[in-house]
């Protein structure tokens, strides 16, 4: 297998497509794949009548990836990490845009009616046919959650969304540790005080019944964190050039109450800043002799809607992966996202220019792809 092939597929993905094709090799790639489209296919929100072009081979191309807690985790299906990898193989380049979980928009949760909820709700929708067994058809089934998360991404960010691939955190440190850890740019010191302790979500901390119930019912979630500080361990994070292990990086990505660009916005970053790591460990010669591990250990953490022939096709259209430039497309409330309160008070992301108004993020990321 040629570097180029590696180093392509390891590159379009984040870190999850390129075991897509060894999977093949190894005959497991049945357990990851559940893509029911035709193929090379694009998931768009409305047909349109119109005849459609013949495809270029070479155009951009659209890959979401989501990252999900998994089974043993609060809301495990919820996607803490949602990214858009948009793939330009005529300029050798991939800009990976950065999702905001708290994104609110309409999501389709039943034949007939819409639901206004959080983007990172769309995954566990769509994967859970027995509380939403009214969806519609195209979200039901092993591609569901992938199928109404690319419909979701679609609205936000006006690109056709061709892939999913989806990752839980046991895959993903499976893939770190397979690799001895990953080598990250911190570009400061933080803490985080309140990160979650799994195992101790609904620890006490002494407190009564009572005690809890009022704390419940008048604390916002952020000042309830504080009454059950037993529930946290603190993090901390130097500056400078880190090697994280599996433990480490997962904690790193998901931390975000940290009062030095803590919340999700920092999140964002450092996502996007530990899968350019990733990708550069797995392009060095001494990670390419560890690619059979990691198949084997993410292939049952991992599901994708990408087929064999399409793989290969996002591998070969590819020019030098030597020359491959990555760019990082973050949205926020700095440049088109505002806050706002949902039903019930819940905090959300709105488009600056108001609710489900959309083109301002479209315009934003249309001007930054040309860049």
């Amino acid at each position: 297998m040629n570097k180029k092939y590696i180093a392509v597929v390891l590159l379009f993905s984040g870190l999850f497509i390129f075991s897509t094709l060894l999977s093949y090799a190894f005959n497991i790639y049945r357990q990851i794949y559940v893509g029911d489209q035709e193929e090379g296919k694009p998931f768009i929100v409305e047909a349109d009548a119109t005849p459609t072009p013949t495809p270029d081979p070479l155009g951009p191309k659209n890959i979401l990836l989501l990252g999900y807690g998994g089974a043993g985790h609060e809301g495990g299906l919820l996607t803490d990490t949602i990214i858009v990898a948009h793939i330009v193989p005529r300029q050798n380049q991939v800009f990976l845009i950065s999702i905001p979980r708290d994104i609110a928009l309409p999501l389709p949760i039943k034949k007939d009616g819409e639901e206004n909820l959080k983007v990172n709700h769309a995954y566990a929708i769509g994967s859970d046919n027995i509380n939403y067994k009214n969806k519609p058809d195209e979200f039901s089934g092993e591609a569901g959650g992938g199928n109404l998360a690319k419909y979701a991404l679609k609205q936000i960010t006006g690109l056709d969304m061709n892939y999913f691939v989806s990752v839980n955190f046991d895959g993903f440190k499976n893939i770190i540790t397979n690799l001895g850890g990953v080598s990250v740019y911190i570009p400061y010191t933080f803490d985080d005080k309140f990160y979650p302790v799994k195992g101790l979500e609904n620890e006490t901390c002494g407190k009564s019944e009572e005690d809890i119930a009022a704390l419940t019912a008048t604390l916002s979630a952020n000042l309830l964190e504080r009454e059950f500080q037993c529930r946290y361990e603190t993090l901390h994070f130097d500056k400078g050039q880190q090697l994280l292990d599996s433990e480490s990086a997962l904690k790193f990505v998901r931390s975000r109450h940290s009062e030095i660009n803590g919340g999700d916005f920092g999140r964002s970053q450092r996502q996007q800043a530990l899968l350019i790591a990733i990708k550069n460990k797995l392009i060095s010669y001494k990670s390419i002799t560890k690619i059979i591990p990691i198949v084997n250990s993410i292939a049952k953490n991992l599901r994708t809607d990408i087929n064999f022939t399409e793989a290969f096709d996002l591998a070969k259209d590819q020019g030098d992966f030597t020359d491959i430039k990555i760019e990082t497309i973050s949205l926020s409330t700095d440049n088109v996202l505002s806050e706002a309160y949902g039903v019930g008070g819940q905090y959300v992301l709105i488009p600056r220019n108001g609710e489900n108004k959309w083109e301002v993020i479209h315009e934003f990321i249309r001007e930054n792809l040309q860049r």
